[in-house]
């Protein structure tokens, strides 16, 4: 969910509405991690660190596919600067997401099965 939380917080359906995106920059990052942080020191009966890092990284994951994938703006709401671009042609997108979606059932459910007593 922390990894999808960009696209959750501000849903965009054109590359213009991304740019625009708060929820798309560092300075959402960068809060998001900080609230996580402060959760996990306050709270760590409900959040770890490790898993506060592990959610901090996901969503930064989403920034850096969003950044090679069409671009994002970095620092928005606080300035505009873009980077990125088109480094995956987006033909190739669906069949990436099939073959980590059939990966990911792979490494949880049949090689997790192998592998339990």
């Amino acid at each position: 969910m922390a990894g999808a939380l960009p696209d959750i917080l501000t849903p965009h359906l054109s590359l213009e509405a991304r740019f625009t995106s708060w929820s798309h920059g560092l300075p959402a990052w960068l809060t998001f991690t900080a609230l996580l942080f402060l959760a996990a020191v306050i709270r760590r009966d409900v959040l770890n660190l490790p898993l506060a890092v592990a959610m901090s990284l996901a969503y930064l994951f989403h920034l850096a596919c969003d950044a090679i994938s069409g671009g994002i703006n970095w620092l928005y709401p606080i300035k505009d600067h873009f980077i990125g671009g088109y480094l995956v042609d987006p033909v190739f997108w669906t069949p990436i997401d099939v073959v980590l979606l059939l990966a990911t059932y792979y490494l949880f459910r049949i090689q997790g099965k192998i592998r339990s007593p």
